[in-house]
């Protein structure tokens, strides 16, 4: 739910500010849309499309225009054993659950080292 996700990006010790939020929803469909600044400079892009039917999204992490790291569930790696949500960390390629914005803040937690 966007809403949700917003509350816990302002609620993360990693979150130094959000930048930006777009929300749009029309019956049962939405699209969530959000840029944070994070602790140790990083920024957090992501978006997030769904309906009763489908959920689709995509979590950038930058370092400026540098991509760190970025999970996603678009359909274009059906190698990767998690299809079709897969990490991309530099050009590797690899499984992944299915990620929300909690996970990926644990994930994160966990890369940069914070409490």
């Amino acid at each position: 739910m966007p809403v949700s996700d917003i509350n816990t990006l302002r609620n993360s010790k990693l979150v130094k500010r959000i930048v930006q939020t777009q929300v749009d929803s029309t019956g049962d469909a939405y699209v969530l849309k959000a840029r944070a600044e994070l602790v140790n400079g990083w920024s957090l892009h992501f978006w997030e499309h769904g309906t009763s039917k489908i959920r689709r999204y995509s979590f950038h992490v930058l370092l400026g225009r540098r991509m760190v790291v970025r999970w996603d569930n678009a359909p274009h790696h059906p190698e990767v054993q998690s299809f079709p949500h897969h990490r991309h960390a530099g050009r590797t390629i690899e499984a992944s659950k299915d990620m929300t914005v909690e996970l990926v803040l644990a994930e994160l937690q966990a890369m940069i080292g914070k409490d």
